[in-house]
């Protein structure tokens, strides 16, 4: 069982290699909007250089001029935001909050796939209190807040309902695969979840602190049943039916 991250098979592997077919579309875009936009600048930076230098000094001209050009290479090699490399990191930063959980008898996967569907499950843990399926969210602006209301989440101005349904399917194709009820959880990096021990329930899913996670599933109770052949035997089945996901 796979229980810290690692480059290709890890937490966080499916997301990052999408970030990564991301960024060498956004590298591809940026070499054909240089073609035409870096000779552009550069004629511009001369003009407006020409003239500045014109009706103060020549040296005054020249660092307009430097200045118009670096604007303009810039703006030609600007980079977006890179939603599946933060995604990544989420997932990534979820995995070594969890690790030491392996080491205390509970039984840790990442990055799994959903048969017959493209999704895939971030995380799944089976100890004595059963199984929970893992969602990261990395939801670190500065500017947006987690915010709920009449049972309603949203993180800034967007509705998550989307996102909660999504977990829930997922837990219920996990509970469908390993033939066990499954716990969908929903754990938050970055922003804070505006509740008691920052963790409430929304939907049928726990929507928690990514950094009060592990403490959350550490005192779960335990449930008749489980013991550890028991989590040892699911995370066998796990292994089997929730290949390691390939996008």
């Amino acid at each position: 069982m796979t229980t810290t991250p690692d480059r290709h098979g890890g937490a966080g592997a499916s997301a990052r290699r999408q970030g990564e077919l991301q960024r060498a579309a956004e590298r591809a875009a940026h070499h054909r909007r240089a073609k035409w936009a870096l000779p552009l600048a550069a004629t511009a930076a001369a003009v407006i250089g020409c003239a500045v230098g014109t009706v103060t000094v020549w040296q005054v001209g020249a660092l307009v001029a430097v200045a118009v050009l670096a604007y303009g290479i810039a703006q030609t090699y600007r980079r977006q935001r890179n939603s599946w490399m933060s995604g990544a990191a989420g997932e990534q930063a979820t995995a070594r909050l969890l690790a030491p959980l392996a080491h205390r008898g509970y039984a840790v996967l990442h990055d799994r796939a959903i048969p017959g569907s493209k999704a895939n499950i971030d995380h799944l843990v089976a100890g004595l209190f059963g199984v929970a399926l893992v969602d990261s969210k990395n939801w670190r602006s500065k500017k947006s807040h987690i915010t709920i209301t009449g049972g309603l989440l949203r993180y800034g101005r967007y509705d998550q309902t989307k996102a909660l349904q999504t977990v829930v399917w997922e837990a219920e194709q996990a509970a469908r695969v390993l033939g066990v009820p499954v716990r969908p959880i929903l754990a938050v990096h970055g922003a804070k979840v505006p509740a008691p021990h920052g963790r409430t329930e929304l939907q049928g899913v726990t929507v928690i602190e990514a950094k009060k996670l592990r403490a959350m599933l550490s005192g779960l109770p335990a449930q008749a049943g489980w013991d550890a052949a028991r989590i040892t035997a699911v995370a066998q089945l796990a292994e089997q039916r929730l290949p390691r996901y390939s996008s």
